[in-house]
């Protein structure tokens, strides 16, 4: 009897550590997708963040771009590229590696001419798919993006 017991315990613990793992290879595919857009030459006028960003993000980024937007002519302090550090990028999508981090969040880690990189994405997934909710490079986009639109300029205030 109480080795029929260990052995359902161990059969539940089992599909539970297969679920998390199956979440956390969805949350990575997804990331991997993300970076493959981004490096898809067929894609460069595109922005790919805002591309798979949650409703929330991606809104965040329009009130970004329309501020931009008003400051025509002029280079924003505060644009920068977020999946990969730098104005240009010399990085291979089979050079990208890729983890989850004990809080959830997957990690992205590759070289930009021979400079090492990390970003950290939060990812949230349901039936319809993947969004990214937040990025951290170190610290987090999202709470940039709200400090750019509150202040409604191209500078740093």
């Amino acid at each position: 009897m109480k080795l029929k017991i260990f052995l359902t315990a161990l059969c539940i613990l089992s599909s539970g550590t297969g679920y998390a793992n199956s979440s956390q290879q969805e949350k990575i595919t997804f990331v991997k997708k993300v970076y493959k857009d981004q490096l898809n030459e067929d894609l460069m006028e595109i922005d790919i963040l805002k591309l798979h960003a949650s409703k929330e993000l991606r809104l965040l980024i329009q009130k970004r771009d329309a501020i931009a937007d008003r400051h025509e002519g002029d280079m924003c302090e505060w644009v920068r590229q977020v999946l990969i550090p730098g104005n240009d990028y010399d990085v291979r999508a089979n050079k990208i590696k890729y983890s989850v981090l004990p809080n959830g969040r997957v990690r992205a880690q590759a070289k930009n001419f021979g400079e090492s990189f990390h970003v950290d994405f939060d990812v949230k997934c349901d039936a319809q798919g993947c969004k990214i909710t937040d990025v951290y490079d170190p610290g987090s986009y999202r709470k940039e993006l709200i400090s750019i639109v509150k202040n409604g300029t191209c500078y740093y205030i």
